[in-house]
């Protein structure tokens, strides 16, 4: 079975995250289990090892749970061990430099847990055949989606204490907390090791909090549950396959009523809040009392320059009143970036709808400035930017 693509994955970790988890759920998404066996295969260093998958039930829900097997086990190694087993491997440079990320996101977590130089940790648990292939692994799974974006909801971790080589220690283990610092955590009163180090060290490398208001639509939801013993709640690790719905945030909208103003300076007005970070600028042709036609000037902006825009408004126009809201905006992922047309390149601005689908057009400043200065129709510079815009886009397979 061959790989298949995917956009943006969400990461839903409140129930269980670790390093088997996180490679089952990529496999569900899509990456075939067959295709990384074979990017692994140049791992040499390692026992021979498989990779197996069952279905199994978690909480009354269908996973799949993926299983590293292998004859004889070599718990102890140390970061320039596995780093040499990594780097000597022949695999992509993509998935080699994040796999090293992730060991030594852990090392500086264990380095620091244990008093110690990171280069002179040796991993116990995580230097396992197992937790190796579970992270390179999992990198590659991501290799043969095509990279995703990946986010991640907050993160649920359990409680009471677990055995390791060291002895008995507090669940969260010290080193699951040190790689998450900075993220946004719940001690739960679950018993055991919700989240393992291995799966906070693949979350932090590869995935980035969900922003509050970020829209998404649901394309695929996945399950993986882990190979531990966890007969009375067993966890599971849910990612969703998502679209983007645009961005949702909170900005001002400030209004006024004018009836007594030049209309010529209406547009140095305009120019000068632009300048100050307005989103928006716009007039509405009104009808005030007694008959009198009006302007109605409205001003979309971010909070932290309102009371700038106020200013402005006072200073710049003969309003004498100014009303302001507070309002929700959903925006659509969108970029800039230039086309080269045979009579010079143009900016184009691209907008990615909520169904993926990515659309574009030329910015008019910049193609009218290169019709003048070749003193040809405008319509010409666009049809060459339109032409130029679509090439790209066939070759990156946005389209």
């Amino acid at each position: 079975m061959s790989s298949r693509k995917a956009d943006t994955v969400i990461i839903d970790p409140a129930l269980g995250l670790s390093g088997d988890m996180f490679m089952g759920c990529l496999f569900e998404l899509g990456a075939s289990p067959d295709e990384v066996t074979d990017i692994l295969s140049g791992l040499s260093g390692l026992e021979p090892f498989s990779i197996n998958t069952e279905r199994a039930e978690a909480r009354g829900i269908q996973t799949l749970r993926t299983r590293v097997t292998f004859e004889k086990a070599h718990h102890s190694r140390n970061f320039s061990q596995i780093s040499d087993i990594i780097s000597g491997s022949g695999m992509e440079n993509s998935i080699i430099e994040l796999s090293l990320e992730i060991f030594e996101a852990i090392a500086r977590a264990e380095g620091k847990a244990h008093g110690m130089d990171p280069a002179d940790v040796h991993f116990h648990e995580v230097g396992a055949v197992d937790s190796i292939v579970d992270i390179v692994g999992s990198v590659a799974a991501l290799y043969l989606l095509g990279f995703p974006r990946m986010y991640h909801r907050p993160l649920r971790l359990g409680s009471g204490t677990i055995s390791i080589s060291h002895g008995e220690i507090p669940v969260p283990a010290p080193a699951t907390v040190e790689i998450l610092r900075g993220r946004a955590l719940e001690i739960s009163e679950e018993r055991g090791e919700v989240v393992t180090p291995t799966g906070a060290a693949l979350l932090a490398v590869l995935a980035d909090p969900l922003p509050s208001g970020r829209l998404f639509k649901p394309k695929r939801i996945v399950y993986a549950s882990g190979t531990r013993d966890q007969s009375e709640n067993p966890g599971f690790l849910r990612m969703i396959e998502a679209q983007p719905a645009g961005d949702k945030n909170r900005v001002r909208v400030i209004r006024t009523t004018i009836d007594d103003m030049n209309p010529e300076t209406y547009g140095y007005a305009s120019e000068k809040l632009f300048e100050a970070g307005a989103h928006e600028v716009f007039l509405d042709n009104i009808m005030m009392k007694k008959g009198r036609p009006g302007i109605e000037l409205t001003v979309i902006c971010d909070s932290n320059i309102e009371e700038q825009v106020l200013e402005l408004l006072f200073t710049e126009t003969t309003t004498l009143g100014i009303r302001i809201a507070d309002e929700e905006r959903v925006e659509l992922r969108r970029w800039s970036d230039t086309v080269k047309t045979g009579y010079g390149e143009v900016a184009v601005k691209f907008r990615e709808l909520c169904d993926g689908v990515v659309n574009f057009s030329p910015e008019y400043e910049s193609a009218a400035r290169l019709a003048r200065m070749k003193n040809i129709p405008l319509e010409k510079v666009y049809r060459e930017a339109v032409s130029a815009a679509m090439k790209r886009m066939e070759e990156k397979g946005e389209s």
